[in-house]
Formats: C-alpha cells, structure tokens, sequence
C-alpha cells in the first residue's frame, strides 16, 4: 500500500536558528507540502537565503516585529493563515514553532492527518483551569509592551478602574519610563471600552492544526466579528487564547471534533513561562509518545544537534523507521 496523499501547509514561525529550520523542513519535506515562513523583521536575510530560495518555501509577507506575549504574535499567525488559504490549494494547515522538530516520519504523519481529515488538534482549556494563578491577568487587563525586550510588559487596569490616586501614579512613572508621548498612547488605551467577550475566552497551546475548510471558516468569522481582535489586541498571550476562542465562538458544536495538539511541549521544569529545551536524555520519551504527538518543541543549538541526530537514527534517515 502506497503512502496516503495529504497536502500539508507548514506554518513556521521563525527569529532565528536558520540551520535548524532548514533541517527541519528537509525533515518534512515531500511532494505533498508547502512552508508557508514568517520571518521577524529583525532576522538577518543573509542567513536565510538558502532557506527561503526553496521552492516548497514562501517567504511570508508582511513580516511583523514579534514581541512575545503581545498580538504581535497572533498578526504574524494571520499573515501566516492569510497567506496560505490566498494560495487556494486545499490541505492541513500545522503551526510550527521554528524551533520544532517532527518526532515521527513522514509516512507517520500522513497516516495520521488522512486518518483524522476533519479533525483539529487544539487544545481546548478553561483559563481557570489551564492558568489557575494568573487567568485574571489575561481577561481583565491591558497588556502594554514597554519596549521589545522579552518580558518588558505592564498589565494595567481600565483607566475608570483605576482610582484617583492609582492613576496618578500609573501616569507618572509612564512619564518616566516611556516619556510624554507614549505615555499619552498608553493612557488612550486603556480607556478604551473593550469588548465584553471575557466569558468566551478558553486557552491552550499555540501549536494547532486544523483541515483547511476549519481554517477558512475561521478567517470568515474574524472577519464579520472585529470584537474578538479588539479585545486580543490588548491581552496577555493571545497566541494561546485568540484562535481558541474563535473556534468555540464560531460553531459551539464544532468542539466535537477536536483533539489534543500534535506538538510535545515540557514545561516541568524552569521558569512557568519558559517550556524546556530537549536534551539527549529525552530521546527514549519523544520515541514512544502517543501517535497524534507528532513534534515536540524546543530544539535549540548547539545541544539540539545531537538529539536530532539520535531521533533520525531511530527513525531513519530517509523517514521511514
């Protein structure tokens, strides 16, 4: 029996490690898929060259300055979607990291998106239960990037939340930190109405898959309900929340055919907001994960070469184990 037919669109969200994501998309490359590549502005072209000269590679555009934990993220997904159902040519649209690696063959990976056409790998979550501690922060806040740098974030209440005395403050070190004209954006923000959708907002990997009429179906309803991506716009960690939810908002009934993500991410250890990166040790883990586990994250260079060594030994060099 020969290999089944499935068209896959790759969407690889990438900043650096341009080896790495050459292998990568070597590893899955086939006659059957596409890479649909964004870029941050901030990479450097010339590192990329031969990555993006591919002709099973599309050099995403426009390329959006990432800020993590911001809707940056999610208008870099878009640009992503955007581009690849523009393309008309059916398939699974699989949203990788750029620090990605597939941990089953390309025969494996078939076998399992033909098996499951209509399915989508997303993971669903309550934010209570997903983020116990911190849920409130991505529901009733304004996520303000200070400046690029990771982490350089203000949660900040409502400007009518806020008493008299707190915004005062608030407004002060504004001044300070960002000067007199961000200061006034930053406070033109936050008295914003935003839109009351907090009751639908459910959460979850930022790595999906989804058939390409889901994903057509979801661009649609972003499209006729704006209110979603107002009230994104300003939160903390979209990525992990704004496509969940349009998912559940746009057909209650659609979550009958979701599944769990295909991308293994360890967050046992480190900081809450950092998943591991993979070492050798983890190789025997990665082999015998369930079958729908297709990826794992994070690979991360120098280390990241001898574990991915060790993976396609197993697996074998060719894809087929």
């Amino acid at each position: 029996m020969g290999r089944p037919e499935v068209r896959k669109h790759y969407l690889v969200l990438a900043h650096d490690q341009p080896d790495h994501v050459g292998r990568l998309i070597d590893r899955l490359a086939d006659e059957d898929a596409t890479f649909w590549l964004h870029l941050d502005p901030r990479a450097v072209d010339r590192e990329w060259r031969d990555v993006v000269s591919r002709s099973d590679v599309v050099a995403v555009e426009p390329r959006v300055r990432c800020i993590w934990g911001t809707w940056s993220m999610v208008e870099a997904t878009l640009a992503m979607v955007r581009a690849c159902l523009g393309a008309g040519t059916p398939g699974h649209l699989v949203m990788l990291s750029g620090q990605s690696y597939p941990i089953k063959t390309t025969a494996q990976i078939d076998a399992y998106l033909s098996s499951h056409p209509d399915l989508v790998n997303m993971d669903l979550w309550r934010l209570d239960e997903r983020w116990p501690d911190n849920h409130r922060d991505r529901l009733d806040y304004f996520c303000i990037p200070m400046t690029e740098t990771k982490g350089n974030l203000r949660l900040l209440r409502p400007r009518q939340d806020m008493n008299a005395r707190e915004l005062v403050g608030w407004t002060r070190r504004l001044l300070r930190e960002t000067g007199l004209r961000r200061a006034i954006e930053v406070l033109r923000v936050i008295g914003r109405p935003r839109p009351d959708v907090r009751s639908q907002v459910v959460g979850g990997s930022q790595w999906w898959a989804m058939p390409w009429d889901t994903a057509s179906r979801m661009m649609a309803f972003h499209g006729s309900h704006p209110d979603y991506a107002e009230f994104f716009r300003w939160s903390q960690f979209p990525d992990e929340t704004f496509f969940q939810t349009l998912l559940v908002a746009m057909d209650e009934g659609l979550t009958a055919t979701v599944g769990p993500t295909l991308t293994h991410v360890d967050w046992t250890e480190g900081d809450w907001d950092l998943p591991r990166a993979m070492g050798h040790e983890d190789v025997a883990t990665l082999l015998t994960l369930p079958e729908h586990v297709l990826f794992a994250r994070k690979f991360l260079a120098p280390d990241s070469s001898r574990v991915i060594a060790a993976l396609e030994d197993a697996l074998g060099a060719g894809g087929t184990p």
